[in-house]
């Protein structure tokens, strides 16, 4: 997620030109050379530099639905649980009544804050963006960075259900 992995230089193959010996093997008292693109002069490929990798891993079905359950469990004291959002709460897309809402649910202006909603309602979705502090996400879309990342969780009761109908009530801290 966090790394692209797209840094690439070119090889001596991919350096254009030096097909040509640059000068004779023999008799001039320089060391030998066979083309001008060798990494060892000005101009020439890069011996082993980097090319563009795919730096994801795999990881288990069970082992990731693990590690989400604990996530959650770790930020079970920051966790407030609200109604569910609505367009009828958020009838224009302003910054500022989400930003007005964040401070009512005791979101500091300096905390970072997850915003978990059952499904996407377009007018906090927009609203929301523009605050540097503050993701949104929906349930379908959830990822344990965002959940580790964040000083206080805002979850809507519809998704704290599913969150415990997923993951399990039994022994669940945030429920």
């Amino acid at each position: 997620m966090l790394r692209r992995g797209t840094a690439s230089t070119l090889t001596r193959a991919e350096v254009r030109g030096g097909g040509k010996k640059p000068f004779a093997q023999k008799g001039t008292g320089q060391a030998r050379r066979g083309s001008k693109r060798s990494p060892l002069i000005v101009g020439g490929g890069v011996a082993f530099g980097p090319k563009p990798r795919d730096w994801s891993i795999k990881m288990n079905k069970k082992e990731r639905r693990l590690a989400m359950a604990t996530a959650l469990q770790t930020a079970a004291p920051s966790i407030t649980v609200v109604e569910d959002l609505t367009a009828a709460q958020f009838p224009e897309r302003k910054t500022k009544a989400v930003a007005a809402a964040l401070s009512r649910w005791g979101v500091g202006p300096e905390e970072h804050a997850l915003l978990i909603t059952k499904e996407v309602v377009e007018t906090v979705e927009v609203s929301a963006r523009n605050l540097a502090r503050l993701v949104h996400s929906p349930v379908s879309a959830l990822s344990v960075y965002d959940i580790l990342r964040a000083d206080k969780l805002i979850v809507e009761a519809s998704a704290l259900e599913h969150l415990n109908s997923w993951f399990g009530e039994e022994g669940a801290a945030w429920a």
